[in-house]
């Protein structure tokens, strides 16, 4: 079951949406009928995933999903009466995870909160993957860094470079890679 906020101006529309969300097996936890609105409720509710209308008093949907998405990363799906190219486009940029098109039925909403939830899953999962290998990278320099040091300050081969840094880091219980900080700043201090 997911908590779905809904922002939608038309009183209507926003019922028969509460409805299908509601007979899709999922919480409406809140509704908004303004742009502003909609950010303010969303970043202090925080959903599992929004349904926005792009064509909101206030601020439009999709800078309202832009401003949320600054301080929260919750997946969106955009809702609009009109076919436009340029607005799927912005969609796009804004990070939604979905598009529809007036008038939607149940089976839509249902399907493209599944997706867009399950899309962003991934997404999430991608984004970690990508920070770490990049962690690890910038690691590797340095302690590939720290082990050039201590083979030109101290005539030591890469191997004898190298089991120097991983004994310093068993000795004091610390990341491989901060023991390299540490070496790297010295060096520079001498220098």
């Amino acid at each position: 079951m997911l908590r779905v906020f809904i922002a939608e101006d038309e009183p209507i529309v926003l019922l028969g949406f509460k409805k299908m969300v509601a007979a899709s097996g999922h919480t409406v936890v809140g509704t908004a009928a303004d742009g502003t609105v909609a950010v303010e409720q969303v970043l202090q509710l925080k959903p599992d995933v929004i349904l926005m209308d792009i064509n909101l008093p206030g601020m439009d949907g999709i800078s309202a999903i832009e401003k949320i998405h600054q301080t929260l990363n919750v997946p969106a799906v955009v809702i609009t009466g009109f076919r436009d190219e340029t607005i799927a486009k912005r969609a796009g940029a804004a990070g939604v995870f979905g598009y529809l098109q007036k008038p939607v039925d149940e089976y839509e909403i249902r399907s493209v909160l599944q997706i867009a939830v399950e899309r962003h899953k991934d997404y999430t999962k991608v984004e970690k993957e990508r920070d770490q290998a990049v962690t690890r990278l910038d690691e590797r320099k340095l302690v590939e860094r720290a082990k050039g040091i201590l083979m030109e300050d101290f005539g030591l081969s890469e191997p004898e470079a190298m089991r120097a840094l991983q004994k310093k880091s068993k000795d004091t219980n610390k990341k491989l890679a901060a023991i390299a900080v540490e070496i790297i700043k010295k060096s520079e201090l001498l220098k």
